[in-house]
């Protein structure tokens, strides 16, 4: 090759480079699978002055971090993790893929995911408006699962809808018979994805959920506590048998005021059996946002276990209040206080969800939430 061929060449391969130099890194990163992170730290204090199992001190409720994306045009993937300082552990609460089937309207997802059940329970940790999830949330909610589901979306996004077929062993793998859980949600929005300030908004969905499994969710129970003369303190046990649980909820918002409640109920052994009893939550919440930057909020929240040692079991019900600042940058300030009613003591205990380390409800119990999420 002559010296003018080579000049040609390689003044060629120059133009080349330049022209599609921008391109390069588009081109390598479509061959990558794209990855997002993000992370919750929730911290404060509690302040209790019950008379049964007061708590007071500085705790941290959550420490989250996972990492999202999609893999070429086929799978979307998360897997999420929280710490847990009462055990010492790492535990895992999201290792999902998921599939397109009809381009967004309609996936299928696969692995360790929330079952589609509760309006409460499917909101993410970060977005629930008090510190803590209501009392039927944790104890009558099947919560997260393994198992495949499909999810989707219609009517312009203003219908969504979840159903899933799930081992019924909460956030554990295996499953210790052939038996399942089938749970399922519909949702209706009334203007769907894109809501201005102006807009009044209503939604309504209902849950439905049926096993026959021998360990989640747990019973719930009413326990006596030593020396509170005979005031239930809810607490859980092991049941064997058939559970069929449904839901229904309500929420109006319009400007700065808010409005929702939610019913559920289980009925454990719902054949006609001996042992068949039955426990019910729910709660009626409204707000007021202020510059929306400042909400104050209020709720009611009532919690009947299914059992009583020989007694009809007592209804655990709560007033609680709470202030939030939301500053913006991905941060919360939050300020709760919640009073028992009918000598109510403590509320549904962490431990009925297995994945939850946030406080249960106590009387006369202040808490402090400071919120980063990203």
């Amino acid at each position: 090759m002559t010296s003018h061929a080579l000049r040609t060449n390689l003044l060629r391969s120059l133009g080349l480079a330049i022209l599609l130099g921008p391109l390069a890194p588009r081109a390598i990163a479509q061959e990558l699978p794209d990855l997002e992170v993000d992370g919750l730290l929730r911290t404060g204090l509690r302040l209790e002055s019950s008379r049964y199992d007061g708590v007071s001190g500085f705790d941290i409720y959550d420490v989250r971090l996972g990492v999202s994306g999609k893999i070429g045009i086929v799978f979307d993937y998360a897997l999420r993790a929280e710490y847990q300082f009462e055990a010492d552990a790492v535990r895992l609460l999201d290792v999902r893929l998921s599939v397109p089937l009809s381009s967004e309207a309609l996936r299928l997802d696969a692995g360790l995911l929330m079952s589609g059940f509760g309006r409460e329970t499917m909101k993410s940790k970060d977005a629930i408006p008090f510190v803590e999830r209501s009392q039927g949330s944790l104890a009558l909610a099947p919560g997260r699962q393994v198992g495949a589901a499909l999810r989707g979306v219609a009517l312009e996004q203003r219908l969504s809808y979840w159903g899933g077929l799930y081992n019924g062993e909460g956030a554990t793998f295996g499953n210790d018979d052939r038996r399942f859980l089938f749970a399922g949600r519909v949702e209706y929005n009334s203007v769907g994805e894109v809501e201005f300030f102006e807009d009044f908004v209503y939604e309504f969905g209902a849950d439905l959920a049926l096993a026959s499994d021998s360990a989640n969710p747990v019973l719930p129970v009413s326990l006596p506590p030593g020396g509170a003369e005979g005031v239930g303190i809810p607490g859980y046990t092991e049941f064997t048998g058939n559970r069929f649980a449904w839901s229904a909820d309500l929420g109006i918002r319009y400007r700065a005021w808010s409005f929702a409640g939610e019913y559920a109920r289980v009925e454990y052994d719902p054949s006609g059996g001996t042992d068949q009893v039955s426990s019910d939550a729910w709660y009626a919440q409204g707000s007021y946002s202020l510059w929306g930057a400042f909400d104050l909020l209020a709720r009611y929240d009532s919690f009947k276990p299914a059992v009583g040692l020989g007694t009809e079991p007592d209804r655990t019900q709560f007033l609680v209040f709470g202030f939030m600042v939301n500053p913006g940058f991905n941060a919360k300030f939050g300020l709760q206080y919640s009073v028992g009613i009918d000598g109510s003591l403590v509320g549904v205990s962490q431990a009925i969800d297995r994945t939850n380390t946030g406080p249960g409800l106590a009387d006369n119990q202040f808490l402090l939430n400071l919120q980063l999420a990203f």
